[in-house]
């Protein structure tokens, strides 16, 4: 993070400042500007140090923080297997999860904590001959992971996207499925409601062809929000896509797109009902991708203009909200060598700007999701980094904000 060099007289106006940032409400943004900053902290890796990704984070607390991704072993006739890690205060651990009965690959790639051992995480796996893919749910109850059954919308493919709760009766998972009546992919939601899984029918934008859920985030049991992208009838353009559901049903809320070029959504967080974060990106009409921002105030959604740490590529694809003026996203922006490197970017309350953040090698770094430690300041992100450029092994990334 960058750090303002301070006059040596500051110390006098010190103790004013302090207490104009305590009576205007920015302590949390200032704690986010202080020596505090993201690090990276080691994390384990599959068997084979072949691919391995984390794509979710969930927080219990500062001594209990789970990440899921996928691991690659070619040691044996599953390639992709679930990959759950657990940090327990003091260091990263591997929890290895169970295959889906009868499957070949496993992906998990969103977790969601109810309480320390109420945990679901959400993905895919595919078939025993690798022809389909199906909807995967696991569930922590505090002693292992066991695979819930979940259902599938049509006979074509379905993935899990991401999931979001707010209480053990009452959980959200979003995808996509394929449609096989219309050729098209389409919104998937699921429900759980203590006891089983089941398809809840949303709705597809107006004049689309696919539409992709990407992110949930669940405020109440009458209002929770879905983010994703969906894409024109010719299928040349995407569209920022946003649902919701008010208790009884999901509907799909107008959401803007910067330019004409293509436009999505990738994560959404909330500090209220009238205090919504979307992130994603934005094409330009040079060619160039621009981080995307958009933000609800209880009336309608609107793009926030949001930093961009190049001008070729910037891509957010995690956010969280610690406060209204605590909120961090995460993605990746390229350099001018056409590599990946961590991007984190901050809200403050009045604006959004880049952070330093580290990057764990010379080769391809991303940042997959991001979430806060509940009760702190702290916050974790988790991805991904190879070991050089263009080459592996590709290996976990965790940084944490503290």
């Amino acid at each position: 993070m960058n750090r303002l060099r301070f006059p040596i007289l500051l110390w006098v106006i010190a103790p004013i400042l302090i207490a104009l940032l305590m009576r205007t409400g920015l302590t949390d943004a200032a704690a986010a500007s202080s020596s505090a900053a993201w690090k990276i902290v080691p994390s384990p890796n599959g068997t084979d140090l072949n691919t391995n990704t984390l794509n979710g984070v969930a927080a219990v607390s500062v001594n209990d923080v789970w990440a899921v991704g996928s691991y690659f072993n070619n040691r044996t006739g599953v390639n992709e297997l679930a990959l759950t890690e657990h940090w327990n205060g003091s260091a990263w651990k591997i929890v290895f999860p169970p295959p889906a009965p009868n499957s070949s690959d496993n992906s998990l790639t969103g977790v969601k904590v109810i309480s320390t051992n109420d945990i679901w995480a959400v993905g895919s796996y595919n078939n025993s001959d690798r022809t389909l893919s199906q909807t995967l749910t696991m569930h922590w109850d505090g002693t292992q992971w066991t695979v819930v059954p979940s259902p599938n919308k049509d006979v074509g493919n379905n993935k899990l996207t991401a999931v979001s709760g707010t209480s053990t009766s009452d959980v959200w998972a979003v995808g996509t499925f394929s449609n096989t009546n219309s050729g098209t992919y389409q919104p998937l939601t699921e429900h759980w409601n203590g006891i089983r899984w089941t398809v809840v029918t949303s709705p597809v934008a107006p004049s689309s062809s696919d539409n992709f859920l990407s992110a949930v985030k669940a405020i109440g049991k009458n209002n929770v929000w879905a983010v994703g992208y969906d894409y024109t009838i010719d299928q040349t353009t995407s569209r920022t896509l946003i649902e919701h559901w008010d208790g009884t049903q999901w509907t799909v809320v107008p959401s803007p797109n910067k330019g004409t070029q293509n436009n999505q959504l990738l994560g959404v967080t909330a500090v209220s009902a009238n205090d919504i974060w979307a992130v994603g990106f934005s094409l330009n009409s040079n060619g160039a991708v621009r981080t995307l921002i958009e933000h609800w105030n209880g009336t309608h959604w609107a793009i926030v203009p949001s930093a961009n740490a190049n001008s070729t590529v910037n891509q957010l694809i995690g956010v969280t909200a610690l406060s209204a003026t605590n909120v961090w996203a995460v993605g990746y922006s390229f350099t001018s060598n056409n590599i990946k490197q961590t991007l984190i970017e901050h809200w403050n309350g009045s604006k959004w700007s880049v952070v330093s953040s580290p990057n764990a090698s010379t080769g391809d770094n991303k940042l997959n999701a991001v979430t806060k430690v509940p009760g702190t300041t702290k916050a974790w992100t988790v991805g991904y980094y190879s070991g050089g450029p263009f080459q592996g092994p590709q290996l976990t990334l965790t940084e944490r904000y503290s």
